[in-house]
C-alpha cells in the first residue's frame, strides 16, 4: 500500500487488533532546488507491504482495498491522461464527454472488480493548452498534473480496488519517469534509479502476480521502447524477456502484461495501417531459452493504441492480443472497415481473426461457469459487446450488444 502525505510524517494503519507504521519512500522535494524543473514534487509517499493473516487494514477508519486470494473478476484500462502535445494534439480536459477519465473510474467502481490492470499511459498533459477545450490546464510531468491526470479523476477507483499498474512510454524517464518511480513502481525507491535525470534509461525487472489457481500475470516494462531507434534498447530487453521466461509457473495460463503491443495494429489517416511494436516482438523471438517464450504464453495484454481491439493469428503457437487503450486519452482516428484478415502485423504473423471499436471505455473479464469473457464497456458502463475466448484454441467470438 502507498500513500501520499503533505510532509514527511507517514501515518499508522490498523487492523483492528494490530497497529503497521508505514515508511517514508520518498520525501517531499525542496521548492527551491527545483523551481525550475518541470518534474516537482511537494508531497512525499510512505507504504507498507501488506502483513500476512491480515485480512483488512484501515487507514483513517477507511478500509483499504486488499488483493483476494482468488481473483474471478477483472478491470481493464489503459491511456487514460488528458492528452495535451503540442502543436496538434489539445484534447477538451475541460469537457467529460471529451475526457471521460472520471466517469469511467466511477463505472469501474459500481463494477466491483477484484482487482484492476491499468496498461500504462497515466500522464498526457505534457504542453501549455492554447485552446478553449482545455483552458486553465496544468502542465509537464510534476505534482500539479500528476493530481489532474491521475490521482484526481481516478480516486473513487484508487480507494475501493487493489491495482496492478503496468509502466507506459509515457512515464519513460524523458517524460513522466520520475513520478512513476515516486508512486507507481512496484520496487524499492532507489534515487539511482528513479529517472531523476530524464537522459537516464530505467528498465524494470519483470515479475509475477498468481491471480488463481490457473493463471499467472507477467508484467513487463516496455516503457523505454525507442520506436523511432528500435535496436537502441534492444539487447536490454532481451535480457528482460529472458528474466520473465524464468518465472513463468509450468501448467498455468500465462498472460503478459505490457504497455506496447507487439502483435497489434492501428491505423491513421498519415501512416494509413500500422503493425505491432517491433522490440517486443523481436526481444520475445531472440530469448535463446528452450521451449521457444512466444508458444508460452495465452494472452497479451496492453494499451498504447488508443483502441480496444482482439485479434489471433494465422500461424500457431500464438496468443490472443487484446488492446485495452481507450480509457480516456484521445482517440485513434477511426478504423476503416477493412478485411484485415492476412494483414502482416509483424514478419510472419498475419491476423486470423480481429475486431476493434474506437470509443471511449473499459474491459471487465470474468470466467463465469469456467467461460472465459471481456466485456466491452464505455465510459457509462454501459455493455457494448462480450467477446468469448477460448485459450485452449487461442480462439474468441464477439457479440454486439
Amino acid at each position: 500500500m502507498r500513500t501520499i502525505v503533505d510532509n514527511n510524517t507517514c501515518p499508522v494503519l490498523n487492523s483492528g487488533v494490530t497497529s503497521y507504521p508505514m515508511t517514508l519512500r520518498v520525501g517531499k522535494e525542496n521548492n527551491s532546488q527545483y523551481s525550475e524543473n518541470q518534474s516537482f514534487f511537494p508531497v512525499a509517499v510512505c507504504e507498507l507491504n501488506w502483513p500476512t493473516n491480515t485480512p483488512r487494514l484501515m487507514l483513517d477508519g477507511r478500509l483499504l482495498p486488499h488483493l483476494p486470494s482468488a481473483v474471478k473478476k477483472v478491470a481493464i484500462i489503459g491511456d487514460t491522461g488528458c492528452r495535451i502535445k503540442a502543436p496538434f494534439a489539445y484534447q477538451a480536459c475541460n469537457d467529460v464527454a471529451k475526457w471521460p477519465l472520471k466517469q469511467v473510474s466511477l463505472a469501474i467502481v459500481k463494477d466491483k472488480p477484484d482487482v484492476l490492470i491499468h496498461v500504462g499511459d497515466y500522464l498526457y498533459r505534457e504542453s501549455r493548452c492554447i485552446t478553449l477545450g482545455c483552458q486553465g490546464s496544468v502542465h509537464g510531468y510534476g505534482w500539479d498534473s500528476w493530481q489532474a491526470d491521475v490521482f484526481q479523476p481516478m480516486q473513487a477507483m484508487m480507494a475501493s480496488v487493489p491495482m496492478v499498474l503496468v509502466r507506459g512510454n509515457h512515464e519513460s524517464c524523458q517524460r513522466a519517469g520520475k513520478g512513476w518511480y515516486r508512486f507507481f513502481d512496484p520496487y524499492p525507491y532507489h534515487p539511482g534509479q528513479a529517472c531523476i535525470n530524464k537522459r537516464e534509461t530505467v528498465i524494470d525487472n519483470p515479475y509475477s502476480v498468481v491471480i488463481n489457481q490457473h493463471t499467472q500475470w507477467l508484467i513487463f516494462d516496455s516503457a523505454e521502447i525507442k520506436e523511432a531507434h528500435p535496436d537502441l534498447n534492444l539487447s536490454q530487453f532481451i535480457q528482460k524477456m529472458a528474466a520473465l521466461q524464468r518465472l513463468l509457473k509450468p501448467h498455468y495460463q500465462h498472460w503478459l502484461l505490457l504497455h506496447h503491443p507487439s502483435l497489434g495494429y492501428a491505423y491513421s489517416r498519415l501512416l494509413a495501417w500500422n503493425g505491432g511494436t517491433y522490440e517486443v516482438y523481436q526481444a520475445i523471438q531472440k530469448t535463446a531459452i528452450q521451449p521457444p517464450l512466444m508458444g508460452q504464453f495465452d494472452l497479451f495484454l496492453q494499451g498504447h493504441i488508443h483502441t480496444f481491439e482482439i485479434s489471433n493469428y494465422q500461424e500457431p503457437d500464438l496468443p490472443i492480443n487484446v488492446v485495452s487503450g481507450m480509457g480516456g486519452t484521445q482517440l485513434e482516428d477511426r478504423f476503416p472497415e477493412n478485411n484485415l484478415i492476412g494483414y502482416a502485423v509483424e514478419t510472419g504473423v498475419h491476423i486470423k481473426k480481429q475486431v476493434n471499436d474506437q470509443q471511449f471505455g473499459y474491459l471487465i473479464y470474468t470466467e463465469e461457469s469456467n467461460a472465459p469473457q471481456f466485456i466491452v464497456k464505455d465510459a457509462q458502463g454501459i455493455v457494448q459487446q462480450i467477446c468469448h475466448v477460448s485459450f485452449e484454441n487461442k480462439e474468441f467470438s464477439c457479440l454486439k450488444q
